[in-house]
Formats: C-alpha cells, structure tokens, sequence
C-alpha cells in the first residue's frame, strides 16, 4: 500500500517549511490565537489500550484530560474527564484518539446498548498499569501522594475510547476507520515487555504503584466488583466500528448526484 505522506512532492515540503512550519509563524499563531479548550488540561495519564476486536493489539497511550461538570435535565452535576490521547509524550508525538471518562453511577444509568462500548478502569488502578506521569524532575514521593486523589476517583469509572490512528499498523499515516478500544481486566493481558519499556522510559514503576495503592483505595471500592455490561471483550463479544453507506439524510438521491457532479 502507498504511503500518501510520500507522495508530497519536495517542493511543496520545502515551501511548507518556509512559512506554515516556520518558527515565526508558529510564534505568531501562538501569539495572536487562543486555545481555550487546551488551558483546563490537568493530568497527564498513561496506559495500555487494547483493539475491541483483536485483544492480542496493544497500544501505549498517553492521555490529556480536561474535566467537565454537566449538569444533565435532572439538575444533577456530572462529573466528567474528557482526554485527548497521544502515542507519546514528545514534541512529535502522534494524535491517536480520544476517551471519555464517567463515575460509575453514570455508566450504570446508560442504556444497555450503549454500555458495549465502554470499558472499566477498576483493574487498570488496581495494577498501576494507570500511571499519572509528572515532569522528569518531580520525584516519585511527591507523585506518590498527587496520585491519590486522582487514581481513588478514577478507581469506580468507566470510560469509552475510540482511537482515530492505528499507529502500530498505519505508522505514518492514520488509515482506516475509527477503532474501538479496550483496556484490561486481569493479569496477564498486557504483555510485560511494553510494562517494563514505559516504565523504564519514563521512571516509573508499576510494581511500586501497585503496592502503594493497595495502602489507600477504599476497601469498598476494592471488593466492588465491575458493572454488568462492561468490558465486554472479555465475554467473546468483538464490537468494532463498521463504515456502511447509510444514505444522504435530509436531501433527495438527485440532489446528492448533482452535489457529486459540482
């Protein structure tokens, strides 16, 4: 398969170069523009995803949560974690996808259709596969503690993850169709080479982090067990995203062929 990064031509890389990629230019972006939805990031998670489909894929993911508080009809406030995920955390690092994080309550409330989408994060805590990364110069005592308010809320949620990047079979270029994802439920599941690799790279450790929140997580929250309807790939259940031609909504047959035509 041809890779559509490859067939820009050299021209057109070299005039990108000199005026949207400059420094100036960025500079000036930066400068003149806002990023509002960007400044209520606050945490920075890393962890494992695994395809919906093909449990046997896995991917690291690093992901940039903002927190939302709705407040739905019922006048109830939801508290609610919204991430961008990337495959790394460095300058170039890849946009892969984006998950949605809701208390448990929450997803118990969903319809039961919806709830195949959604996976737990109760085991994800437990094993300190979840890892709340700080800056390379915070020691870990200190992220030991900033964990804890985080990893005890994240602890009885769920979330729902679509990855637009298979960058593990698509490296250059984000092809295909969105992809449901997965996280892991047991022992076993995640190879442990990809465990030792992240937390080698970024100094952390999962052993430790699994010992350290067995000392603080609500005993309650522990002997919980996951809501039915959960993590359904561990029951033989593949859900994946399917493109089908659905019809125009809204305009007549003639009018989508006339579109076509301009």
């Amino acid at each position: 398969m041809s890779n559509p990064v490859q067939q820009v031509s050299s021209e057109h890389e070299d005039g990108l170069k000199q005026t949207y990629r400059s420094e100036p230019y960025q500079a000036t972006g930066a400068a003149l523009m806002s990023f509002g939805p960007l400044q209520g990031i606050r945490q920075h998670l890393c962890a494992f995803h695994c395809y919906a489909d093909e449990p046997t894929r896995h991917v690291k993911a690093h992901h940039l949560c903002s927190h939302l508080h709705l407040t739905p009809d019922t006048k109830k406030e939801i508290n609610m974690h919204q991430c961008i995920i990337y495959d790394s955390n460095g300058p170039g690092a890849r946009l892969i996808g984006i998950e949605y994080v809701v208390p448990a309550e929450v997803f118990k409330a969903l319809p039961e259709e919806e709830k195949k989408y959604w996976h737990s994060h109760k085991y994800e805590v437990e094993s300190g596969l979840l890892m709340l990364l700080g800056k390379a110069l915070v020691p870990n005592m200190v992220m030991d503690q900033a964990e804890i308010p985080a990893m005890t809320e994240l602890h009885d949620t769920y979330g729902k993850t679509v990855h637009t990047w298979q960058y593990d079979k698509y490296p250059d270029f984000p092809m295909g169709p969105p992809q449901l994802m997965m996280s892991y439920t047991n022992d076993g599941q995640v190879p442990q080479d990809m465990v030792k690799e992240r937390d080698e790279m970024y100094g952390v450790d999962t052993a430790h982090a699994r010992a350290h929140r067995a000392t603080y997580l609500p005993k309650q929250q522990l002997e919980n067990p996951t809501l039915p309807g959960a993590d359904q790939w561990t029951q033989g259940k593949g859900w994946q995203f399917e493109v089908a031609d659905s019809g125009l909504k809204g305009m007549g047959k003639a009018q989508g062929e006339e579109g076509e035509k301009e």
